[in-house]
């Protein structure tokens, strides 16, 4: 009797361990379509009810469809979707890396900032609950259902905190984006700066006293050509009245020469007829 009850604590104490290893371990619990893992060099089929050890790649196709589950918490995989599940050891501690596709995970309410997304764009991390995480080729969206997640920019470093109803989205050469409803949150430089009012910063007096030298050299510059063209129209315009009142002053002078010259000549010829009839 001894030895069946022994045997029967044994049984009971080998679930208790084999169950405790399963709640810390992600489950295939839905899965439709096609889904692989790779496996030993090689992509095998991911099948319901399988448990995805720390680190392997888990990959949708076009079709497939797979929730991934442990405790309370869950990861699912929409189509053509890539990741890894990374358990950080002596720590609770979970990190998704996202290749591409498309990711919603649920945490643990009771135990939040335990969980990290990580694309090639940005990461992050769980503050909340629940949240979407989007990622393709040069651009990365987190979108929270519910709770509050912390997005950080892997390019260049700003960072911002959204919540329920708003997206993150993060795009290479762009500054980070934020949507949504509510009062929308300011995102924030690699320095805790905040972005808007750096961009909205005042010109330095080096640069506003170059932007006035400037201005006046030009102006200066625009008035000597200004008094430039009117001096050489003024030029013009009293040659060319000079020329109009030189060529007037012959012409009346050649018309004076040669009146006089007809009018001596009239003169002469009368006198002449005169003397004759005396």
């Amino acid at each position: 009797m001894r030895h069946i009850m022994r045997a029967a604590f044994a049984a009971v104490v080998l679930l208790l361990s084999i169950g405790s290893a399963l709640a810390d371990d992600w489950v295939a619990v839905k899965l439709r379509g096609a889904v692989v893992q790779f496996v030993a060099n090689e992509w095998v089929e991911l099948r319901r009810g399988d448990v995805v050890p720390d680190d392997r790649l888990i990959r949708t196709l076009k079709s497939g469809r797979v929730q991934l589950k442990r405790g309370r918490e869950s990861i699912d995989l929409g189509a053509q979707t890539q990741i890894r599940i990374i358990d950080r050891t002596g720590r609770r501690f979970t990190t998704v890396q996202q290749d591409f596709g498309t990711v919603e995970i649920e945490a643990d309410v009771r135990n939040v900032e335990h969980f990290a997304v990580r694309t090639p764009h940005l990461a992050a991390v769980v503050k909340g609950t629940k949240f979407v995480v989007t990622s393709g080729k040069s651009a990365t969206a987190v979108t929270v259902k519910r709770g509050v997640v912390a997005v950080e920019d892997g390019h260049n470093g700003q960072s911002v905190v959204v919540v329920a109803g708003q997206t993150a989205s993060s795009e290479l050469g762009r500054n980070m984006q934020v949507a949504g409803r509510g009062k929308l949150p300011v995102v924030l430089d690699q320095k805790g700066r905040p972005l808007a009012v750096i961009q909205q910063q005042t010109a330095s007096p080096e640069q506003v006293n170059g932007n006035v030298g400037g201005v006046g050299s030009t102006v200066h510059s625009a008035t000597g050509t200004v008094g430039n063209a009117v001096g050489s129209a003024a030029g013009a315009v009293g040659g060319a009245v000079g020329a109009v009142g030189g060529a007037v002053g012959s012409t009346v002078s050649s018309t004076t020469e040669t009146l006089g010259s007809t009018v001596g000549s009239v003169g002469g010829a009368v006198s002449g007829i005169v003397g004759g009839l005396f």
